[in-house]
């Protein structure tokens, strides 16, 4: 009896030192813990060297009246900014699709600004750009994965939507970021120059400078964001809205199949509509360009009322067969040159 009770007294102690003096933790613990902070699936260091390794060249205007994209301060409700000094905040997810088999991750960067100030401006702008990687390896490094594909949004989710999509190797922009394009004022992004001239949202992409980020910050995942950046959800702008996936299956799924080389241009069922809004926008800068001679004009034709009057009356009929006829030519012009950008063919 007295050996068992002797060992059941030991194994007793043992236990309770065991409590009292917890094991010490491996070095391959102590990395574990913490290193994934937004919780999904992904090495918060491997996030932030794909950040790095696969950032855009953004191409912004020289005369860009927001200067920079801003950063924000860190810990607000809403978004209030810190400072315009280049900084961009990116979003990494780990992705699965069965359009593209395999491991892949989806890559957001977003250039944030304080203000739209195109024609109809405002408060507070958000866009961004986003690239889909894959990796051959069970465990890669970040040299390991290569790109796909990218996305590039302009005008998302409204009439004006000219989004666009490509295949990485397309750009020449599979082992990094390629260039893209932001149009002055209202911030598109577009993969190519000759893009942006057709956006119907008053986008010019004219003397470029390339942008060097000051940081990249990393926003983690709607339920757990990181870095103090809970100003995302803000209802004060559409941001929460564009942390979802821009990669679908079915884009995914078209671009895989695609045989033609270059930019695919999404939501083309718009057209119609943002041909108009285009034509609109040169009425505006002729508008803006004639507003500005008014003053003159009319300053001019006070002095000459009397006379333009009274010489009126015996021109007034000639007058309006010239106006009926010059304004025949200008429609008859207009809806050529509508149905030419249209496509549609005169029969």
């Amino acid at each position: 009896m007295l050996p068992s009770r002797i060992f059941l007294l030991l194994a007793v102690y043992l236990l309770l030192a065991g409590f009292a003096f917890p094991a010490e933790p491996s070095n391959k613990a102590l990395i574990a813990i913490g290193m994934d902070a937004d919780r999904d699936g992904l090495d918060d260091q491997l996030e932030q060297a794909l950040l790095e390794r696969f950032v855009p060249a953004l191409q912004l205007s020289t005369r860009e009246c927001d200067g920079q994209p801003s950063e924000f301060r860190p810990g607000l409700p809403h978004p209030q900014v810190l400072a315009r000094n280049g900084t961009l905040y990116g979003q990494v997810f780990p992705r699965t699709s069965p359009a593209e088999p395999g491991r892949l991750i989806e890559i957001h960067y977003y250039h944030l600004w304080s203000r739209d100030c195109g024609r109809a401006g405002h408060s507070l702008d958000a866009e961004h750009v986003s690239v889909l990687i894959k990796a051959g390896n069970h465990d890669p490094e970040p040299e390991d994965w290569k790109a796909l594909y990218w996305y590039a949004a302009a005008h998302e989710d409204t009439v004006c939507d000219f989004s666009s999509a490509a295949k990485a190797r397309d750009l020449g922009a599979e082992e990094h970021g390629p260039p893209i394009w932001i149009s002055r004022g209202k911030h598109a992004s577009f993969l190519n120059h000759g893009s942006c001239t057709w956006g119907c949202g008053g986008d010019v992409c004219e003397g470029t400078r390339t942008l060097r980020p000051a940081r990249i910050i990393n926003v983690g995942e709607p339920g757990a964001l990181a870095n103090g950046t809970e100003w995302i959800l803000s209802n004060r702008w559409p941001m929460a809205a564009k942390l979802g996936i821009d990669f679908t299956d079915d884009l995914i799924a078209s671009l895989g199949r695609r045989k033609e080389q270059g930019v695919m241009t999404l939501h083309v069922p718009l057209r119609t509509p943002q041909a108009v809004l285009l034509a609109g926008d040169s009425t505006m800068d002729a508008l803006a360009v004639s507003s500005g001679k008014t003053g003159g004009a009319l300053a001019s034709a006070g002095t000459s009322t009397d006379a333009a009057l009274a010489n009126s009356a015996g021109k007034t009929g000639s007058a309006v067969a010239r106006s009926a006829k010059g304004t025949g030519h200008a429609l008859r012009a207009t809806f050529r040159e509508t149905g030419r950008f249209l496509g549609i063919k005169r029969k």
